[in-house]
């Protein structure tokens, strides 16, 4: 079953197979020859896709996303309307989120997908527009699914549980009714603790049933971080803010370290030293 995650990754290689010829169409029109130079440039831009090495820069989605937002006013802006820049923001944002492992729901695949069907129709790629409508119709009927799975399991529970509190009930009833029958004559006193006790135990089972949870049983999915788990609650989500927040310090550093090492390769490209400057401070 695929997740969030995957329906979105989905819409954005839909996206990048369908618009990339439309891109490099519209960049020549403004930019003739010139449009790798426009492609790299718009790479050498951006610090964390410097050090990146693509066969073809528009196969990324990050890299075309951000060649249409930057580009728009000199290549896009009269095939494509306002309402599709919004689109455009939109998708870069989703697309962050995607890279940076961000916890997604089915609502936002659902937004993805509409996003992207409604700029490939504004592209005229009515085709693979018709693949993403059976990609939401597939995300509505999953949503809902899980939807009526837990009303259904909701539904069963608590038919056990009213019939376990009627069962209570009726022993409590019975319990109580034989020992004021038979003993209250006798050791009024000791009836009455008796009754107490039943009372107090009963009603305790009758408390547990109805604070309990609606348990789940087996291998799942967890519904907030999509993770196989198997225990009722999730380890991954119990995890501390900390705990959470450390893995991407690691990657915002080492993405750091990585791109300025790039800048400065790219510095030595387009500047090259000296053979002789480069000798005299090497160790002696």
């Amino acid at each position: 079953m695929p997740t969030p995650a995957d329906r979105i990754h989905l819409a954005l290689e839909i996206l990048v197979e369908e618009w990339t010829p439309f891109i490099r169409q519209e960049l020549s029109k403004s930019y003739g020859n010139r449009v790798e130079e426009v492609i790299l440039a718009q790479i050498r831009g951006d610090r964390n896709m410097a050090s990146a090495r693509f066969s073809d820069p528009l196969s990324d989605p990050h890299i075309l996303l951000n060649v249409v937002w930057e580009q728009w006013n000199h290549c896009f802006r009269h095939q494509l309307g306002i309402f599709e820049r919004s689109l455009i923001s939109e998708l870069r944002e989703f697309r962050n989120q995607l890279a940076h492992q961000s916890f997604l729901t089915e609502d936002d695949a659902y937004r993805v997908l509409d996003s992207v069907q409604r700029l490939l129709v504004a592209t005229g790629h009515t085709q693979r527009a018709t693949q993403l409508e059976d990609e939401k119709v597939d995300a509505l009927r999953q949503k809902f699914g899980h939807r009526v799975n837990r009303e259904l399991a909701r539904i069963r529970f608590n038919r056990r549980r009213l019939l376990d509190i009627a069962l209570y009930s009726l022993c409590c009833f019975a319990l109580v009714t034989t020992l004021w029958s038979f003993l209250w004559e006798r050791h009024w006193l000791a009836t009455l603790l008796l009754i107490a006790f039943v009372i107090f135990t009963f009603g305790y089972f009758i408390y547990q049933r109805l604070s309990a949870a609606i348990p789940v049983f087996g291998v799942h999915e967890c519904a907030h971080c999509r993770r196989v788990i198997y225990t009722e609650s999730c380890p991954y989500c119990e995890q501390s803010p900390a705990d959470r927040l450390r893995p991407r310090q690691n990657l915002a550093v080492q993405e750091a370290s990585d791109a300025t090492l790039a800048h400065e390769m790219l510095e030595m490209i387009d500047h090259p030293a000296n053979p002789l400057e480069l000798i005299s401070k090497a160790p002696r």
